[in-house]
C-alpha cells in the first residue's frame, strides 16, 4: 500500500497536470417576454445573468443596484425607473403599440476580487490583452485581481412592420453598442454592423461577440470579432433567434482605494 507522502506527491501530480479551465464572467442582457408580440398586446422586460448566452438564472428588480431604465420608442422617452418595483420578475411588463421599441439599463458599480491566475485566465479569455500585457510589465502577474464593474445593457424589440430607426438610438450610456442599421430591417444570411462607443467616442480594439440562440432549440452559437479604428465590428446575421452582442472594456483605475481597475460591460440583445 502507498505510503501517505507518496499519495499527497501523486495527488499534487494531478492537480499541476489537469488544466486549469478558464475564467469566465458572468454576463447580463435583458430579454423579452413574449419575443415576438403584436400590436396593442403587452411585452415583459427580463434581466437575465449567465454564460455565451446560456441564461443561468432570472435577476428581479433591484432598485438600488439601479441607475436608470428607459423605455423608447417614436411617441417618446419614458422612465421606467419610478414605477419600478423590488423584487418583480420581469422587470417591467410594458404595453407596446406598432413600431421599434428600445429599452436601457444601467446598474451601478459593484465590486470583485480573484485569485492572481484566475484573474489572469479572466482577462485572456475576455479578450483584454492590454490590460493582461499591462499587469505582466509591472510584474503583477502573481498579484491579486481588485476591479470594479458597472453594466450598461439595451435590448430591442420591433412590433410590427413600419421600420423607424430606433434600434440606432444612441443612449449616451458610458459604454454603448449602436447598431449602424435598424435591426428591425435586418434578415437572415445578411451582414450586420455595430459601433462600440466608450465615453462618447468609437473605441477600437475591443472583442466584440454576437451570440444566436435558435428558436428551435440547441446551445448558442456565436461569433467573434475585433472593432476597427472607427470602432466598428461586423457580423454574419446566420439565423433566425435571439440575438446578443456583447463586449467588455477594461483600464486602470487610477486614484481608486478599492480596486486596481475598472471595466465597463455592454450588451445589445434583439430578436431576429
Amino acid at each position: 500500500m502507498p505510503s501517505r507522502p507518496l499519495i499527497l506527491l501523486l495527488a499534487l501530480a494531478v492537480l499541476l497536470l489537469t488544466p486549469a479551465s478558464p475564467a469566465q464572467a458572468h454576463d447580463y442582457w435583458l430579454e423579452f417576454d413574449p419575443l415576438h408580440v403584436a400590436p396593442g398586446g403587452t411585452v415583459g422586460v427580463s434581466l437575465h445573468v449567465g454564460e455565451d448566452f446560456a441564461a443561468e438564472a432570472h435577476k428581479p428588480m433591484q432598485r438600488d443596484r439601479v441607475v436608470s431604465f428607459r423605455h423608447l420608442r417614436s411617441a417618446g422617452d419614458t422612465d421606467l425607473l419610478p414605477a419600478a418595483v423590488d423584487g418583480a420578475s420581469p422587470l417591467a411588463r410594458v404595453p407596446v403599440e406598432p413600431g421599434g421599441h428600445l429599452f436601457g439599463l444601467e446598474r451601478n458599480l459593484a465590486r470583485i476580487e480573484m485569485r492572481a491566475l484566475k484573474f489572469n485566465r479572466y482577462l485572456k479569455h475576455e479578450g483584454l490583452t492590454a490590460a493582461l500585457d499591462a499587469r505582466k510589465r509591472a510584474h503583477e502577474r502573481l498579484r491579486r485581481g481588485r476591479e470594479r464593474y458597472t453594466r450598461h445593457l439595451k435590448a430591442f424589440v420591433q412590433v410590427g412592420d413600419a421600420a423607424d430607426g430606433m434600434s440606432t438610438r444612441v443612449l449616451a450610456h458610458r459604454i454603448e453598442l449602436v447598431p449602424t442599421q435598424d435591426l428591425a430591417t435586418l434578415r437572415p444570411g445578411q451582414r450586420f454592423a455595430v459601433t462600440v462607443h466608450f465615453e462618447g467616442a468609437p473605441l477600437p480594439g475591443a472583442m466584440v461577440e454576437a451570440f444566436v440562440r435558435p428558436p428551435g432549440g440547441g446551445p448558442p452559437r456565436g461569433q467573434k470579432a475585433t472593432s476597427d479604428a472607427q470602432g466598428r465590428v461586423e457580423f454574419t446575421a446566420t439565423e433566425a433567434g435571439a440575438w446578443l452582442v456583447r463586449t467588455v472594456h477594461m483600464r486602470r483605475c487610477d486614484g481608486c482605494t478599492d480596486a486596481d481597475w475598472e471595466s465597463f460591460w455592454a450588451g445589445y440583445s434583439f430578436a431576429l
